[in-house]
């Protein structure tokens, strides 16, 4: 039994020739992501910015107004069931 535990432990140990790498390595491009993803008022902004430059201030505004307008009822709403509950 512990030639058969000294076999497996040396079958998944790394090649000593490959740096072992604690955590995952992130690419610039990932991190950014990630960060963007974890600020959701950033994100927000950058959304208005990229449409009013992409669709115009004008429709923009409107977009953003009607998905405030559902996004605020869903929100009311969650929280109207879960006080009933």
């Amino acid at each position: 039994m512990a030639e058969s535990r000294e076999a497996l432990l040396a079958a998944n140990r790394p090649p000593p020739s490959v740096p072992v790498v604690r955590g995952q390595a992130q690419s610039s491009v990932t991190s950014v992501m990630a960060s963007l993803a974890e600020t959701p008022r950033v994100t927000l902004l950058l959304a208005l910015c990229v449409g009013a430059i992409v669709l115009g201030p004008r429709r923009t505004v409107g977009i953003v107004s009607r998905s405030g307008i559902t996004a605020w009822l869903g929100v009311a709403a969650r929280k109207a069931i879960a006080k009933g509950v």
